[in-house]
């Protein structure tokens, strides 16, 4: 009832001011005919871009049926009006249902049959609604009329798919009561289409690279399921290659004919790519306090190149990522008689000072929040101001950052950062004062490198300690060196299901530099993810190794340097980094040498939900190179998921196997986002 409301009190706002129908489910064609003999699907010419929409209309045999792209145009104000009135009567109609305790409603909806079609992909096409597993929402209302029409809706779907014969029925059973309803539709796929003949016929002069790559890329190939959609969809591929390679104007005809007794289809593309164009200058306009060059030197292309409509999307997205402007739009402007582009950018500035508030909650850190001021394009050039302070119960942190970017050309920046941070962990409670100068490099997609110089003053409260002498270590100072290079090709940062990452770390510390210590510090992770199907296979793999040199011995490393594993991340088994060393008190003293690694199955499970089943592997050794695999520890377990706009939510349960002494085996964790 509420969310009725809610759609009612929108529909009168969205009419007054907007003046224009909301119009709930669009009314749907004929269902595709059982039988057919040769039946052409022409289209129209394209113009460059994949069309939106078509409509597939059949008869009986031997009847031809054209399938053509039209422009849709608005209604007269009159059927506006008579939408408008439709729309709010049955939302009307709808609230006195959910009021109604006679009402039947749906308690279970199965799916049988569905193979060639996920039943995620019927659960969108159709107009009946799911019952949700959520036992405080309320079950959907049975409306029969729109279930008769969702077995249209789901031929529809099949033959879309290249499967005209596929029949959809339903079964329905009440409670005692007929106040609840088990619906159970059936699908009949039937057999395929199959795509018996593909040509393309290119007018012009095309270079046999582009003519390979469009062969390449179309969804339709020959020996497989022809279906209305690959056919558009290749249509839209093959204009797209073409506007990335120097020819935006192309026009793609095509035409298949379709035998439904038969099961086979043919389809021709006739390709004209028009003239080839090449970019020329790039103007700005719409800056007020951000110089056009700060615009301009974030462009893919330069003068004199072919014109590609990938490099104008890439200089949008770059423009925008800047976080200066709320708006920006890119209008290429052809000259036939030069064939040349010329590019215009028009964008609008945003306010240049923002505040960000976060909160959270991990198993480890308890609550934790964030406030984050940021200050762009601060005296100008582009660069970013920043002050942050990041609360939890295990550290407190405020931080001031100013970044430079471009320092090195394009994906580059610069940055200066004065951080006062408190930690209260298991292993120490201590103070920190560090300033660092850092420079990163992004290139080629998806590599980047960063190098640093740190000094480092540290003031430990309490801490694990093995000697007198590490007790005597309250105040330690370091100058230090951080050097890296990573390979990231996943799909996405919080939760990815494909590619791999590989990380490389260097650390060194010099008593020439006024350091306390010398060390150098390595650390080397993998990670790769996989998905079969629904199923990702995600695997981490770590090692790090801590040198001393000179005059600084094993236990000379400060403990906030040392390695440590245990917690939400690593080793879900075992409490918060409490796998390795630990001393009298149980309190964990890390280690110079790290080898932990993970294997997890990551599965759906309904809805937003996903299951996970892990196992976790390694340990944290006190000396240098010491890794000593029959010493290896190993937690499985299993976790539940919920997908939200900022990621999973986690909970994970552990299982040391073969736990240290005075070790609880069992281990819950809250987060969010994947473990890895």
């Amino acid at each position: 009832m509420e969310k009725v409301a809610v759609k009612f009190l929108f529909l009168l706002v969205f009419s007054v001011f907007i003046g224009y129908p909301y119009i709930g489910n669009t009314q749907d064609s004929a269902a595709p005919a059982e039988s057919g003999e040769n039946t052409p699907l022409e289209s129209s010419t394209g113009t460059g871009r994949s069309p939106e929409s078509g409509s597939d209309s059949s008869s009986s045999d031997n009847t031809e049926t054209s399938v053509s792209e039209t422009e849709a145009t608005e209604p007269k104000d009159q059927n506006n009006e008579s939408a408008q009135n439709a729309t709010i009567d049955e939302l009307a109609k709808e609230q006195k249902e959910q009021d109604d305790p006679s009402t039947v409603r749906i308690s279970k909806l199965k799916i049988k049959g569905a193979k060639a079609i996920t039943k995620q992909q019927i659960e969108q096409s159709i107009g009946t609604d799911f019952p949700s597993f959520r036992f405080w929402v309320k079950k959907p209302v049975f409306d029969e009329e729109v279930l008769k029409d969702d077995m249209i809706r789901i031929q529809r779907l099949y033959a879309s798919n290249g499967y005209y014969d596929t029949k959809a029925t339903y079964e329905l059973k009440y409670n005692k009561d007929n106040n609840r309803v088990e619906i159970k539709i059936n699908i009949v796929e039937g057999e395929p289409v199959k795509l018996a003949e593909l040509l393309v016929d290119f007018k012009g002069e095309l270079s046999d690279k582009i003519r390979k790559e469009i062969f390449k890329a179309i969804p339709l190939k020959a020996d497989t399921i022809f279906s209305p959609r690959g056919y558009e969809q290749s249509k839209g591929v093959i204009a797209e290659i073409l506007a990335n390679n120097g020819y935006p104007k192309a026009q793609i005809d095509g035409e298949a004919l379709v035998n439904r007794r038969g099961k086979w289809a043919r389809a021709e593309f006739t390709v004209d790519p028009g003239l080839i164009y090449t970019f020329g200058k790039i103007s700005v306009s719409g800056n007020d306090t951000v110089k056009s060059y700060i615009v301009e030197r974030e462009r893919e292309f330069k003068t004199g190149e072919i014109y590609s409509l990938k490099k104008l999307n890439e200089t949008q997205a770059n423009i925008f990522q800047l976080g200066l402007f709320r708006s920006v739009v890119i209008d290429p402007v052809f000259s036939d008689e030069d064939q040349v582009a010329n590019i215009e950018v028009v964008v609008k500035e945003r306010k240049h000072g923002s505040v960000k508030i976060g909160g959270g909650f991990g198993t480890e850190d308890k609550l934790r929040g964030q406030l984050i001021w940021t200050q762009r394009n601060f005296f100008g050039g582009g660069r970013r101001l920043e002050v942050a302070g990041k609360f939890s119960f295990i550290t407190q942190r405020v931080e001031t950052s100013l970044i430079q970017p471009y320092i090195a050309g394009k994906n580059s920046e610069l940055s200066g950062t004065l951080n006062f941070q408190r930690d209260d962990v298991p292993s120490f409670t201590g103070r920190s004062f560090l300033s660092s100068v850092r420079m990163q490099k992004n290139f080629k997609n998806y590599y980047s490198t960063f190098g640093s110089l740190n000094l480092q003053f540290s003031n430990i409260e309490d801490s694990a300690t093995r000697t007198p002498l590490e007790r005597s270590q309250e105040n330690v100072f370091l100058t230090f060196i951080n050097m890296g290079f990573e390979r990231d090709t996943t799909d996405n940062l919080l939760n990815p299901t494909r590619g791999t990452v590989i990380s490389t770390g260097l650390e060194s510390s010099f008593t020439a530099l006024a350091s306390d210590v010398n060390y150098l510090k390595g650390t080397v992770e993998l990670r790769g993810y996989k998905k079969l199907r629904n199923i990702v296979f995600a695997k981490k793999f770590t090692i790090g190794v801590i040198q001393p040199f000179g005059e600084t011995g094993t236990f000379d490393i400060p403990i906030f340097k040392r390695f440590f594993a245990g917690g939400s991340t690593s080793m879900r088994g075992f409490p918060f980094q409490e796998l390795g060393p630990l001393d009298d008190n149980n309190d964990p003293l890390g280690g110079n040498s790290l080898l932990v690694g993970s294997f997890e199955v990551r599965y759906p499970l309904y809805g937003d939900f996903g299951g996970v089943t892990f196992l976790d592997y390694g340990n944290v050794y006190t000396r240098e190179w010491e890794f000593d695999l029959g010493d290896i520890r190993y937690a499985p377990g299993v976790g539940l998921r919920y997908d939200t706009i900022i990621g999973p939510v986690r909970f994970d349960v552990g299982y040391a196997l073969n736990p240290e002494p005075r070790i609880r085996r069992v281990q819950f964790w809250i987060s969010i986002g994947q473990a890895f």
